[in-house]
């Protein structure tokens, strides 16, 4: 009986303080790397037409420690691409440079730094430049400033385009001329 009350008790106090090794599972996020054409992007801060890709390559790397991988996008012609900065766009669509900005991609507005987003030229539908001093609520503003809203050419974006709108009142039926 003591041998019994011996073996349980050393159980417990084996499983209770005992160190037990688990394999190594990362808790860190994957880091994925993106390049285009061989060039580093950020894939959040690249907006291009990917009907202009032509293969995708992923390439997983498991380590102990992290789990990474690369991801390779070679596109049709390279030459097609014709990337332009937010500062671009602010150039070419706003004449005033005294004016702080507001940068929308999408209906999206943008708080990274907005100096690593790059658009293809090619990829915009297009461009509205909406002035504070325009809005009625913000006229008596001090602050003067502009919002940028890209759209981009997605099929949402074109099909929305494409919608035709008619504005009137009711319709009535007119009697038959006689």
């Amino acid at each position: 009986m003591k041998i019994l009350a011996f073996i349980f008790l050393a159980s417990i106090t084996l499983k209770t303080f005992g160190q037990v090794k688990e394999a190594s599972v990362s808790n860190s996020p994957a880091t994925i790397q993106y390049f285009l054409d061989s060039v580093g992007i950020n894939k959040n801060q690249l907006f291009f037409d990917q009907n202009k890709i032509t293969a995708i390559n992923v390439v997983k790397r498991n380590n102990r420690d992290l789990n990474s991988g690369e991801i390779y996008i070679t596109s049709k012609n390279p030459k097609d691409f014709k990337f332009l900065t937010l500062a671009d766009v602010r150039k070419t669509y706003l004449k005033s440079k005294d004016v702080s900005v507001l940068f929308m991609i999408d209906d999206k507005i943008l708080k990274d730094d907005i100096s690593k987003y790059k658009i293809d030229a090619d990829y915009i539908l297009n461009v509205e430049i909406l002035k504070s001093a325009e809005i009625s609520s913000l006229k008596n503003s001090m602050q003067n400033f502009a919002i940028i809203s890209i759209k981009l050419k997605t099929k949402e974006n074109i099909a929305k385009a494409n919608e035709i709108y008619i504005r009137g009142t009711d319709l009535t039926q007119m009697p038959p001329h006689q």
